[in-house]
């Protein structure tokens, strides 16, 4: 996000620590939403034509002195989950753009109330700020706009996005060979043509493992009048941002391990807006996986004791539950999260998608930050322990298109057979 942030006059840090104390002092226990509030306030501003790490640096400065004086004038958040996850998300960004944490912050006061300010210009979005957020990552797994939590097989190339303005598309493979587990190894974006802001023509962006390039594929960083349309390579060849100011559109691609994350943020109003005003169309964070796709990850995870069944006959399962369970939670991730992280490690072993689960929550606090108000913090499996008493294994649970059609002609075969061997008797 470091080339569309912009800057307000700052006051001293010290003036804005009294007057956060004032503002948080009153209430009891560890209330981080009033943080998330000055937050959202300070990425408000977005006037500048390319910003540079200052402007982004100031935003998350002031996040980082609200929140640390929150502890202090609480002491009610040592043990919040979800306050610790805050702060080590905000610790995590500072270092990545080189913030110090000492120099201007936001400022609000009579004048200046804590309200968000919109965009002014005429390639900023004139739309409501209310924002919906859309995530995929690991094996896979998907949040949609309406925040429903699915994990899905989804092989192959599927569509996330198909709007008026832009069109997302990934390509999952299978994470080992012959296993039904499949990760996400290239992503597309188009960027559609506009008339008076955005480009004059399509805009392509590729991403594929080994490959997050810095660029759009003509090698240009920026499209548009006032630079509607920019691309910032955050870390090279792990993390890449884009933004579309006109519609207010965030898109965030990293490669973790050996596979793609995704993460979005889009206004409500345009989320709904498919191509043509058709409703039909498939795009998995509208309308999620199709219920053929879907794999009921509640119930696998339920099975409580060692190595869980592999779906299929040839795959080995490298991670017991309880391992799983242990990593997922050194790595601070919860609920959906958590789940998705002791998932894919029970199911393929591979250490990175427990960071994948890690980033891609994080991901969502940064977009969307009042997301973490419906966090439940969970890092157990007990929930669904209860919900499927009875579960022993779940090898019926996610099954493939290719083992569908192996048991077919399996039968196909003994019907041939059998109608083969009533033949000859009756000759």
């Amino acid at each position: 996000m470091r080339a569309w942030r912009s800057l307000m006059s700052p006051m001293p840090v010290v003036g804005v620590v009294i007057l956060l104390g004032i503002l948080l002092s009153p209430v009891e226990g560890c209330k981080v939403d009033q943080c998330i509030d000055i937050y959202n306030y300070a990425e408000s501003f977005r006037n500048c034509k390319k910003c540079d790490n200052h402007q982004y640096c100031i935003g998350l400065r002031t996040y980082y002195v609200c929140v640390q004086n929150l502890k202090n004038t609480t002491g009610s958040c040592s043990g919040d989950i979800n306050y610790q996850s805050i702060q080590t998300q905000i610790n995590r960004f500072m270092r990545d753009y080189n913030c110090s944490k000492v120099g201007p912050i936001r400022t609000f006061g009579p004048d200046n109330p804590l309200t968000p300010r919109r965009p002014i210009g005429v390639c900023s979005f004139k739309g409501e700020a209310i924002y919906k957020h859309c995530g995929l990552f690991g094996d896979p797994h998907l949040r949609t706009f309406n925040d429903e939590f699915q994990t899905c097989k989804v092989r192959g190339a599927w569509p996330l996005i198909d709007n008026e303005y832009l069109t997302v598309q990934v390509t999952n493979d299978p994470v080992v060979k012959d296993g039904s587990a499949t990760a996400t190894s290239k992503l597309t974006v188009v960027i559609k043509r506009d008339v008076e802001c955005g480009p004059e023509r399509y805009v392509l962006y590729e991403a594929q493992t080994n490959s997050l390039p810095a660029t759009f594929d003509d090698g240009s960083t920026s499209f548009g009048r006032d630079q509607s349309v920019q691309i910032a390579e955050i870390e090279a060849g792990k993390h890449v941002e884009i933004y579309i100011k006109y519609i207010d559109t965030t898109i965030l691609v990293r490669q973790v391990g050996s596979y793609l994350t995704f993460a979005l943020r889009m206004p409500e109003e345009l989320v709904n807006s498919t191509r043509d005003g058709s409703q039909n169309g498939l795009h998995l964070c509208v309308k999620g996986c199709p219920a053929r796709e879907k794999i009921n990850y509640k119930q696998f995870l339920a099975q409580k004791h060692g190595r869980l069944k592999a779906e299929n006959d040839h795959e080995k399962v490298a991670m017991t539950r309880e391992e799983a369970i242990a990593k997922c939670k050194s790595d601070n991730v919860v609920d959906f999260y958590f789940d998705s992280c002791v998932f894919d490690l029970v199911t393929t072993g591979d250490t990175n998608f427990s960071l994948a689960a890690n980033t891609a929550l994080q991901d969502v606090l940064r977009l969307n930050p009042e997301s973490s108000r419906t966090h439940k913090n969970r890092t157990d499996l007990k929930e669904y322990e209860k919900l499927y008493p009875n579960t022993s294994t779940a090898s019926t649970i996610r099954t493939t298109s290719g083992t569908h059609l192996r048991t077919l002609q399996t039968i196909l075969v003994l019907c041939s057979l059998l109608l083969t061997n009533l033949t000859s008797r009756t000759l």
